[in-house]
């Protein structure tokens, strides 16, 4: 079964040197999108992934994922720097993103940026399913590798792993995979 990504935004409060939405980008109609997504059956994905840019830095977010959940099951990817937990009550799933260890999470995201994510997870966790999203890269294996045990002390419902687009070639090791 395929999935709906809807990009309700380009913008972001961060710059991540890794990020592919750094084009610059018309902004989003939202409104012509929840009527497309209206429209649509949902045999045509079970889930709409709303994505950005940074979902959080739209103020309707919560009444566009009523909206939407009216058809499908919705999931919102957020970078957890912008403490909005009470999403949790509007979402099926929220996808945090942590890319390494503290160190090296908060090196190429922002000083801090590892600690508010934390703490937007902590608020949710119970409250709807939580992904950690880390995409990896050439530089970050270690830090993946490091991260695993915040992970297996977190314990969300999933540990989402992507390569970087920019690297198809890369191979996660094992370890990361392992039970």
């Amino acid at each position: 079964m395929s999935h709906i990504l809807f990009p309700i935004t380009y913008k972001c409060n961060l710059s991540c040197r890794f990020c592919c939405v750094k084009t610059e980008r018309n902004s989003v109609d939202i409104e012509k999108c929840c009527d497309v997504l209206e429209t649509m059956t949902p045999n045509l994905g079970d889930w709409v992934y709303i994505t950005g840019g940074e979902p959080f830095l739209i103020e309707e977010l919560p009444a566009v994922c009523d909206r939407i959940k009216k058809k499908f099951k919705v999931g919102v990817t957020t970078n957890g720097t912008l403490f909005r937990p009470e999403i949790a009550e509007h979402v099926d799933r929220l996808g945090i993103s942590l890319d390494g260890n503290k160190e090296y999470h908060d090196s190429y995201r922002g000083q801090g940026v590892f600690d508010k994510a934390l703490n937007l997870f902590q608020a949710v966790k119970d409250r709807c399913e939580t992904v950690i999203m880390s995409t990896a890269f050439k530089e970050n294996i270690l830090a993946l590798i490091n991260l695993k045990s915040v992970i297996e002390e977190l314990n969300p419902d999933y540990w989402q792993i992507q390569r970087d687009v920019n690297d198809p070639f890369l191979k996660i090791p094992s370890v990361l995979c392992e039970e």
